[in-house]
């Protein structure tokens, strides 16, 4: 009698529903199977980081056209099956584009009956994932493209059907590609704004004062240099020291100094002023989405 051929979607599949079947999520410490579905710059970032965890035992990444990418090996396996996927994991992140998200929900509601499910679409709230997957526990959060580097800081929030295990299993896995905080769901648009659109601003400040280095003489590539290092460097510093940016100001402006000097030019023109104008405006741009998403019929 042959033997019937097994694949290994249906032994991911076998591997979830023999380990969490009537368990409430397993232990922190099983190995887990985690699919992703939507490959973006985020979407690749999480399944690169989440395929170094040794608590991670496959990543199963969906896209349209799984042969035109590089993406799979080691841990990562292609698909263009989005049921399938959902099916085979034990905790699924949504990377999907907002305009993109009610066709999948739709297609993958049933197939995620049970899962852990992270999403990191923008704009959508809890509300309305738990009830496009009514049988799932839902978490919402927001990573940014310094997953690509593991540096990423992501914001999460989570659903009401959330058990006591999952946060810890959130943790790790948001944890292979950066740091997280647990923020209420009522800060996820501001996050977007501040983290999320974040890397945008400081790429224009880096850039600006990489051009005001060559104004003044310096070679791009040093100017690049020292500005990045600054950069990290002032960041680290603040971290770590627990001191209040005004402090460090203050520690390094003396009366008639360079740095009063540039100072006066950043308040001349509005520069504080702007940036705070631009997370407001970013805020509510997130906003707007949101509504838009909430009043539209599923």
């Amino acid at each position: 009698m042959p033997v019937p051929e097994i694949n290994l979607f249906d032994m991911a599949i076998f591997h979830r529903q023999r380990h969490y079947a009537g368990a409430g999520g397993g232990s922190s410490g099983e190995s887990m199977i985690v699919t992703v579905i939507g490959v973006g710059k985020i979407g690749e970032s999480i399944a690169r980081g989440l395929a170094k965890s040794p608590k991670v035992s496959r990543v199963i990444v969906t896209r349209r056209n799984p042969r035109a990418s590089t993406l799979a090996g080691g841990k990562i396996e292609l698909t263009s099956d989005n049921r399938k996927a959902a099916r085979a994991a034990d905790v699924l992140f949504l990377a999907v584009k907002s305009t993109d998200a009610r066709p999948l929900l739709r297609e993958i509601s049933e197939e995620a009956s049970g899962t852990l499910v992270v999403s990191v679409m923008a704009a959508i709230s809890l509300r309305r994932l738990e009830e496009a997957l009514p049988n799932s526990r839902v978490v919402r959060a927001m990573p940014n493209v310094a997953a690509s580097v593991g540096k990423a800081i992501s914001a999460y929030a989570p659903g009401s059907r959330v058990r006591k295990g999952d946060l810890p299993r959130v943790r790790h896995l948001l944890g292979t590609f950066g740091e997280s905080l647990e923020v209420p769901e009522s800060l996820m648009d501001a996050v977007t704004a501040l983290s999320g659109s974040g890397p945008a601003y400081i790429a224009i400040l880096i850039d600006a004062m990489v051009s005001g280095a060559l104004k003044v003489g310096l070679p791009r590539d040093v100017a690049f240099q020292l500005v990045t290092k600054t950069l990290t460097g002032t960041a680290d510093l603040l971290k770590e020291k627990g001191i209040h940016p005004a402090e460090l100001r203050d520690l390094v402006t003396t009366p008639a100094g360079t740095t009063i000097a540039g100072i006066y030019e950043l308040e001349k023109g509005s520069f504080r002023i702007s940036i705070m104008n631009a997370i407001e405006a970013a805020t509510q741009a997130a906003e707007k989405v949101a509504r838009k998403f909430e009043t539209e019929e599923p």
